[in-house]
C-alpha cells in the first residue's frame, strides 16, 4: 500500500510514513495488520537471536525481620562494648 500524501510504499511497521512522516489512516493500519498477520511475523528474541538461553527466574524477595532485627541488636552491642572499652582504656 502507497502514502495518499507522497506516493511512496509504507513501511511494514509503524503508523507513519517514513517519507513524509503524514500519519497513516485506519484503513492503511488495518491493512498492514492483515499483512503482518499474513506473513505470520513472529518477534524474536533477543536471547534466541543471540544463542542464549534465559535462565532468569523471578522471585519475590523474602522478608526475614527476626534476622534484621537480630543484626541490628548485635551491631549495637558490639558499639556498646566497643564505647566501653575505649572508655576504660583511657
Amino acid at each position: 500500500m502507497n502514502c495518499k500524501r507522497c506516493g511512496k510504499p509504507l513501511p511494514n511497521r509503524g503508523v507513519t510514513c517514513k517519507f513524509c512522516g503524514t500519519l497513516m489512516d485506519q484503513e492503511q493500519i488495518d491493512y498492514q495488520r492483515k499483512m503482518n498477520d499474513k506473513h505470520n511475523e513472529r518477534i524474536e528474541l533477543l536471547s534466541e537471536k543471540y544463542g542464549r538461553e534465559n535462565n532468569i527466574e523471578y522471585r519475590k524477595p523474602k522478608e526475614n525481620k527476626a534476622l534484621g532485627l537480630a543484626v541490628i541488636i548485635i551491631v549495637l552491642l558490639f558499639l556498646i562494648i566497643l564505647t566501653i572499652l575505649i572508655n576504660v582504656i583511657r
